[in-house]
């Protein structure tokens, strides 16, 4: 009855190889939309008054990380700009 329970080591290996191929990757696109959840859970009321000043902070740095990103993107895409001018 152990035998029937056993799965080849094959198929166990195969799922393993096939998410080492792809990296995950976190753009910012998503970051935007976690602020925006983030957003609508202090809106509606998700957290405790106790837990708002630490979501705060979360939202604060993230929201500053994106703009941060947003700026530096601007800024290479100006500059390749004036580059191909030049």
């Amino acid at each position: 009855m152990a035998e029937e329970n056993q799965t080849p080591e094959t198929e166990a290996e195969a799922p393993a190889a096939d998410a080492q191929t792809v990296a995950p990757s976190l753009g910012v696109a998503d970051l935007q939309n976690a602020a925006q959840v983030i957003d609508l859970a202090m809106q509606r009321g998700a957290f405790r008054a106790a837990e708002a000043a630490q979501v705060g902070v979360v939202y604060n740095r993230l929201t500053a990380f994106i703009t941060s990103v947003q700026d530096q993107q601007k800024d290479q895409t100006e500059d390749a700009a004036a580059e191909e001018t030049a």
